[in-house]
């Protein structure tokens, strides 16, 4: 049996046996079988390899699993705890009530969302993906949000020769459109990133097994985006900043 510890510490689930290894995702070269061996690429480095076994059942070709890292391959990493939450959900004040990734939560946390993809090296959907697939992640992030504001502004000046009674029947249903299809992309890829935040440092669901991801996401959405800035940052070491691809300043290590 697996023991659970409380949401909001950092403490690992087995603090008398050996820690519990970061995971990262690996996507199979070919069928495999369980338990073959082959060496794998850290962040798409050439230089930086480390031996892979394949899991139970084993995988087929482009199927996406995760791998521990040897201790010995992190090199230059920020270090992000395992087996649990670097502190609670709503711990929003614990950078700092001037902090920039918590303001950044509050007005606009698809931003950050972003950033958290860009320092995970996920897609724009929250999911992992090839170094190709995953180096815009923040860049798509912010066009898509300038591109819903902009919709949404455009519509509001439409609309502004009218009055309640004779607005054009296809302007609040655009509006709607609009607002229904960027709630589904930022509420999906909110989830995904938690959910593959979770997987590579092993964190269980201590709430709602089964649906925690998706039920943070949707009900408490500021929280949830400064929790996984703040579980996958180190802004004690190099502070935070709003306006760079992971929000931290250039030149601050990824996380492994």
């Amino acid at each position: 049996m697996v023991a659970q510890i409380p949401q909001g510490t950092s403490e690992p689930l087995n603090p008398d046996g050996p820690p519990i290894p970061v995971m990262v995702h690996v996507t199979a070269p070919s069928d495999l079988p369980a338990g073959y061996t082959f060496e794998a690429f850290l962040n798409g480095d050439p230089n930086r390899t480390f031996t892979v076994e394949v899991p139970e059942g084993g995988v087929k070709e482009g199927k996406v699993f995760l791998a521990p890292v040897p201790d010995t391959m992190k090199g230059d990493h920020l270090e992000v705890p395992t087996g649990g939450w670097k502190d609670g959900i709503f711990a929003c004040f614990n950078a700092g009530i001037c902090h920039p990734s918590l303001w950044c939560a509050i007005c606009c946390p698809q931003v950050l969302m972003g950033q958290i993809m860009m320092r995970l090296q996920l897609t724009w959907l929250g999911e992992p993906g090839p170094l190709i697939s995953t180096k815009n992640t923040f860049l798509i992030c912010l066009v898509l949000v300038f591109m819903y504001i902009l919709y949404s502004t455009m519509l509001e000046i439409y609309s502004l020769p009218y009055d309640v009674n004779t607005v054009p029947t296809f302007i609040p249903v655009l509006r709607s459109v609009g607002s229904v299809l960027f709630s589904v992309w930022a509420l999906y890829s909110l989830c995904k990133t938690r959910m593959n935040t979770r997987a590579r440092y092993s964190i269980p669901e201590t709430r709602c097994p089964g649906c925690e991801d998706c039920l943070c996401a949707f009900f408490c959405t500021c929280c949830t985006v400064a929790q996984l800035a703040r579980h996958t940052g180190d802004y004690n070491r190099y502070g935070g900043v709003c306006c760079t691809q992971t929000g931290h300043p250039v030149g601050t290590p990824l996380v492994v």
